[in-house]
């Protein structure tokens, strides 16, 4: 029976016992992740994920349009900063997003060296699951965590989707992380977003006035796309 694991920081990935043959999906509610799946629901063609702000820059100049945040704030010469509200505004049909974050296009890049690579969050659990379900691989589930630490909302989004993977049937849990990620989501699913306000990131954005994003990131199942890493960039399947 395959497995699932969490890591509950990109630090902690390097020494993940499931190693051959997985399917690593990368968690950052808030907001990375649900920006992809708003932008995807938004028309966008591809998403390509970068570390680094210069290489950004020069894909700008080749056309890309372009999505940035450092520390939650929109990078000033990106197109867009990192909302998933203002991307469901926007029509981005055929659009060729180029993309780079605090943590969570970090995490993208660990694990897209290491073999298949989805993209999950609160909106898309239940499309994620039921793909991971048809595969039948063993699943790491990297919470992108806040500059490599660990963060609540992404530990409790890994537990909801364990919690899904595991009562299928399908799949077996593995690692104290997993038992504590679905521990943290039995605790947290009846009042998901007052529990997960308590993280350090919510007070981050609600600090700059992100009520909007907050509000939309801990909707669960709004959106039905699964974005996966195709050898060169994020496609939704």
């Amino acid at each position: 029976m395959p497995q699932v694991e969490v890591c509950f920081s990109p630090l902690l990935y390097p020494h993940r016992s499931l190693r051959k043959d997985i399917v690593t999906v990368v968690i950052d509610v808030l907001r990375a992740t649900t920006a992809f799946c708003a932008a995807f629901d938004a028309g966008a063609e591809s998403i390509l994920p970068v570390d680094s702000l210069e290489e950004l820059k020069v894909l700008k100049a080749k056309g890309y349009l372009t999505a940035a945040e450092r520390d939650g704030k929109k990078v000033d010469f990106a197109d867009f900063g990192n909302s998933p509200t203002n991307f469901l505004k926007l029509n981005l049909e055929r659009s060729r997003l180029a993309y780079s974050t605090t943590n969570g296009t970090r995490a993208l890049g660990l694990a897209i060296a290491e073999g298949e690579v989805a993209v999950a969050c609160f909106a898309n659990l239940q499309a994620v699951a039921l793909w991971l379900i048809g595969n039948q691989k063993d699943v790491v589930l990297l919470c992108s965590g806040w500059k490599n630490t660990f963060s609540l909302e992404d530990s409790v989004c890994a537990g909801a989707l364990a919690q899904i993977l595991c009562s299928s049937g399908k799949y077996s849990h593995l690692s104290d992380a997993s038992v504590t990620s679905l521990q943290l989501w039995n605790d947290s699913h009846s009042n998901l977003q007052k529990y997960c306000s308590q993280a350090s990131h919510y007070q981050r954005l609600l600090n700059q006035g992100l009520e909007d994003d907050l509000n939309l990131c801990f909707l669960i199942d709004t959106s039905f796309v699964v974005p996966f890493w195709d050898g060169e960039k994020l496609v939704k399947i």
